[in-house]
């Protein structure tokens, strides 16, 4: 899948990289999602920038990024209150930046009718 990666804090924006990663599995308590918008938010800088590491550790390389919208394609066997198709918006901490993505389905809602991505 593609991505956004960085492998060095302080680089800036010149240190983002467009690369191929392996889609990941969801876990038991993981939906994957399919990502059609994300953010760039002030706070993907700072973390990019080595900013909030006591906050925020990261292992390098990093795929940025904290907000998504999406479909839900796959879940984990332990998940019941989500179901492939359904269109999600979450708040991940990471890895957004990317064709798809897990996340555990707490800090997830089902996205609004009337918004669009």
């Amino acid at each position: 899948m593609h991505a956004v990666r960085y492998a060095n804090c302080g680089g800036g924006p010149s240190d983002l990289k467009c690369v191929e990663v392996p889609v990941p599995t969801p876990k038991k308590d993981e939906v994957l999602i399919k990502v059609e918008a994300v953010s760039i938010s002030p706070i993907d800088w700072v973390i990019q920038q080595g900013g909030l590491k006591p906050m925020f550790p990261r292992e390098l390389p990093q795929i940025p990024g904290t907000n998504v919208a999406g479909e839900v394609v796959d879940v984990g066997s332990g998940v019941k209150n989500v179901k492939a198709g359904d269109k999600v918006i979450a708040m991940t901490g990471f890895a957004v930046k990317s064709s798809f993505l897990t996340k555990q389905t707490r800090r997830r809602g089902t996205k609004p009718t009337h918004s669009f991505f």
